[in-house]
């Protein structure tokens, strides 16, 4: 009967790695098939095999209660070999079930009964075990022995799972290239075999490696390859926490959210111990970066205990610096903490695990910076040198910053420069690396944090002009990059069109509350999944300067005043670039507290939108102080640098929002607003395009088809005919963008929504749906001009850094030169008589900004003689973006 329960095992356990649920639904059979006939040996042979195939369904508790069964039939009937194998397996799901003592005990005790191969996948097993308590060198020498022996019987299975478990062990210890190599072979051997689901876990493995190596991309789309091949083995704790740790470095925070409490629950019911101190201690670091010390705190302590019950030493030492991070944040660091932080970091780098590592020992050298402990810092820095030459780019931007603060608290203000300088290089070209520019702008945090005491140095020790030169390297430095273009993979073209049917049938006739219900949640999973494969667009290679020459920056402004605006501390700051009479200068002044700006502001835009639902004096008498005060705060300080002719102005934070043809001091002036002046110069410098006129007038503005007629009639009076329109239902979103690419100007007259949620969905509604920022990316020649007649248009989040998101620094990005967009809701008739003078002006020779400017002096004097403040509100909301 041995002979053939051996066949049995060598039949169904390699199926257990190509898929578990045939397997199981197999071994279901053999199990039934041995009760009836009495083989004990087949029983446990098909008892073990339904709780690795339980195991590889991520449920420890079932796989513990088939094995155990499996042990008992063995040791009843005396089959000493298929006990032993049995423990072996248990083993593992001890471990899983977070008793890696047990574990221990369980495995050494099937070794004692086991000879020859069997005994050596004993011993890779054991090494797992191992390695998961933190017995990293002791684990490699196993794996090291181990796998010479199966080579040399020609056990392709077992080589695979060892190179697979080296391969892992690899990556945790930095050693990327070897994990790698361990990987790929693994892969191979897997695929050769047709074990197709182990060959996916290899994949998500590769993908875990390049995470380690800080290549987004890369690893996003190993993780998905894998996700899609592994789905009907369900929910893997381990894949979750991998993903949300990448998704954390990127901080797209949500969505590393959901994946940890996904952890947790995957944790729960699989009873998966061994892995839930790893998921509270993933929800600590989520926690620290939402600022939310206490929770992180709380998070870490709880995966402390739970590393401290199965006694996991390096798990321990990651958990208490999660928890002393926090300590720091919340204010209430010591030099006992600083101690505590360098004794763990440094048990990491002993224990072979640099990068963490290193990670608590430059949070050690940040604090004792803090506490003018300059020469411990000095010493934590060169422990961590390494990290510098070694680490991925985020732990150098990382190591860089707290080497500049360090010269900076010591005096040394050229040192500190220089840091900054190869920090904010290396920065750049990690940025570069990402393709969607959703990861290019939230990734920035540190480098912004970086790029902000790169900036006070120059405005401190280098001057004007050296501060101008370093706002245009450290701001919107994602919009400086080449764009990329989700919307040319088939898949996401094809989430976009079935995205503008279901906001067709939401928009079409009242639905039930299911069928509504249906449709938004499958509108949330199509948004969801466009964004995973946009971040998945390989990045570029970074451009040489992002800085323009003070001469090629003068001369094209031509006689205009540059106005740049810099928040700095809560202060803020303005450079401005003016002409004096033999040549240009640039002047610093301190221009006051952000705080009661941004407090204006908000109250403004509050009043607009009052204005515009037709509230009344109240709403304009609000209106009309807020904008009083905020030219007041905004510009009384550079009131004499100014002048009253043409401005550049590039704003900050908030006051990218501000409507700033409204403030007494700009008005009737042609202005245009820009990211930068790195970037107003290369939009401004692009060589003129001769093309057609695009107008569309969309449904869902209902003035919209009338405006677009009336602007195409009045430019066939003055001889200028030939422009396309696209009014009505012929105003859709392939014909719209199939017009708009080449054309010289470009005009969407529709409803306009800014999508706080998530910019990039933004949208000017048109007949058939949303026309998106991603929609926008199929553009290959975008129009020189465009203007978006409708609410909201020119709004965009904005992250640290100055970084944007939303339709107008999109369409800057893609190569258009000027945009005209509102910062505010407007009123339809009100904007379509703005936008008949505005081509008015046009026509007659006149640029953008000067035209917009012309157009909103003419409809301001209206709506004084008409005492309507809608009509001012509506006109005033609109803005130039670009080169003007």
């Amino acid at each position: 009967m041995s002979s053939t329960a051996d066949e049995l095992a060598q039949r169904l356990l390699p199926i257990v790695m190509a898929d578990p649920g045939k397997a199981k639904a197999l071994a279901d059979v053999a199990l039934r098939d041995a009760r009836r006939s009495g083989d004990h040996a087949a029983q446990a042979v098909a008892l073990r095999t339904l709780g690795l195939a339980a195991r590889a369904r991520h449920d420890a508790a079932d796989a513990a209660r088939h094995l155990r069964a499996s042990i008992a039939v063995a040791r009843r009937h005396r089959l000493t070999q298929y006990e032993a194998e049995a423990r072996m397996s248990h083993a593992l799901i001890l471990d899983d079930l977070g008793r890696p003592t047990a574990a221990l005990r369980e495995i050494d005790r099937a070794m004692a009964d086991l000879q020859g191969q069997r005994r050596t996948r004993a011993t890779m097993q054991r090494a797992l075990i191992l390695r998961r308590l933190g017995f990293d060198r002791e684990a490699m020498d196993l794996y090291r022995g181990a796998l010479r022996a199966f080579r040399q019987s020609g056990d392709e299975v077992w080589e695979a799972r060892t190179l697979t478990n080296r391969g892992v062990l690899h990556g945790f210890r930095g050693n990327l290239r070897l994990a790698e190599a361990d990987l790929r072979a693994a892969q191979a051997l897997y695929n050769r075999l047709g074990m197709a689901t182990a060959a996916a876990q290899v994949e998500h493995n590769l993908g875990f490696v390049a995470a380690q190596a800080g290549d987004v991309p890369t690893a996003l789309a190993r993780y998905d390859r894998a996700h899609d091949r592994l789905w009907n083995t369900g929910v893997d704790a381990v894949s979750l926490l991998d993903r949300a740790d990448l998704l954390l470095s990127v901080r797209l925070l949500p969505e590393a959210d959901t994946a940890i409490r996904a952890a947790i629950a995957a944790c729960t019911d699989g009873h998966l111990d061994s892995v839930l101190g790893q998921a509270h201690l993933m929800m600590a670091r989520l926690s620290a970066a939402q600022s939310k010390a206490a929770e992180s705190r709380a998070a870490a302590a709880a995966a402390r205990k739970v590393f401290a019950r199965q006694k996991r030493g390096v798990w321990i030492a990651r958990a208490r610096v999660a928890e002393l991070a926090a300590v720091v944040a919340s204010g209430r660091a010591h030099r006992g903490t600083l101690r505590d932080l360098r004794t763990a970091g440094r048990a990491l780098v002993a224990a072979g695990w640099p990068q963490p590592g290193w990670e608590a020992l430059l949070d050690a050298a940040q604090l004792a910076v803090d506490l003018g402990e300059c020469a411990t810092a000095a010493e934590l820095l060169a422990e961590t040198a390494a990290a510098w030459k070694l680490g991925p780019a985020p732990l150098r931007v990382r190591w860089s910053h707290v080497r500049a603060r360090l010269e900076l608290a010591c005096g040394a203000t050229a040192e500190a420069a220089r840091a900054a300088t190869a920090g904010l290089r290396v920065a750049d070209e990690y940025r570069a690396s990402l393709g969607a520019t959703e990861l290019r702008v939230r990734g920035s945090v540190e480098a912004a944090a970086l790029a902000g005491l790169r900036l006070r140095l120059a405005l401190d020790h280098g001057g004007p002009r050296e501060a101008l030169t370093w706002a245009q390297r450290c701001r919107s430095a994602a919009l400086s990059l080449p764009p990329t273009h989700p919307s040319s993979d088939p898949v996401v073209a094809r989430h976009l069109s079935e995205l503008r049917r279901i906001t067709g049938e939401l928009a079409a006739a009242p639905a039930g509350p299911q069928r509504a219900g249906r449709l938004l949640r499958r509108q949330r999973s199509l948004e969801a999944e466009i964004r995973r494969r946009s971040w998945r667009v390989p990045g570029s290679a970074p451009t040489a300067r992002t800085d323009v020459p003070f001469v090629d920056l003068v001369a094209a402004l031509d006689g205009r005043v540059l106005l740049e605006l810099l928040a700095i501390d809560g202060v803020l700051h303005a450079l401005v670039v003016s002409r004096t009479r033999t040549r240009y200068r640039v002047t610093h002044r301190v221009v006051g507290p952000i705080a009661p700006v941004a407090t204006e502001l908000e109250h403004l835009r509050i009043a607009l939108s009052g204005q515009i639902l037709g509230q009344g004096g109240t709403s304009a008498d609000r209106a009309a102080r807020g904008v009083d005060a905020l030219d007041r705060l905004l510009l009384d300080p550079v009131a004499d640098l100014i002048g009253t002719g043409s401005m550049v102005l590039v704003p900050t934070g908030a006051l990218h929002a501000m409507p700033w043809t409204m403030l007494p001091r700009l008005r009737g002036r042609s202005m245009t607003v820009a990211p930068s002046a790195a970037i107003w110069w290369r939009v401004a410098t692009q060589p003129p395009v001769d093309g057609p006129t695009v107008l569309v007038g969309a449904p869902s503005a209902p003035q919209a088809g009338a405006e677009v007629a009336q602007i195409a009639a009045d430019q066939s009076r003055a001889g200028r005919a030939g422009a396309t329109v696209l009014a009505g239902e012929r105003a859709r979103v392939a014909p719209t963008l199939a017009a708009l690419d080449g054309a010289a100007i470009g005009h969407i007259a529709s409803h306009g929504e800014f999508r706080v949620d998530n910019p990039l969905f933004s949208f000017l509604m048109l007949a058939d749906g949303p026309l998106t920022v991603y929609d926008l990316s199929v553009l290959r020649r975008p129009p020189a001009l465009l203007v978006l007649s409708g609410c909201d248009t020119g709004l965009a989040e904005v992250h640290p850094g100055d970084e944007l998101m939303g339709l107008v620094s999109a369409l800057l990005n893609m190569g258009t030169a000027t945009v005209v967009a509102s910062t505010g809701p407007v009123d339809d008739g009100a904007t379509r008589v703005l936008m008949r003078d505005l081509y008015t002006h046009l026509g007659a020779g006149h640029p953008p900004a000067t035209a917009l400017a012309m157009a909103q002096s003419t409809a301001r004097a209206t709506a004084q003689a008409l005492a309507d403040p809608a009509l001012r509100a509506s006109t005033d909301s609109f803005v130039c973006f670009g080169a003007g």
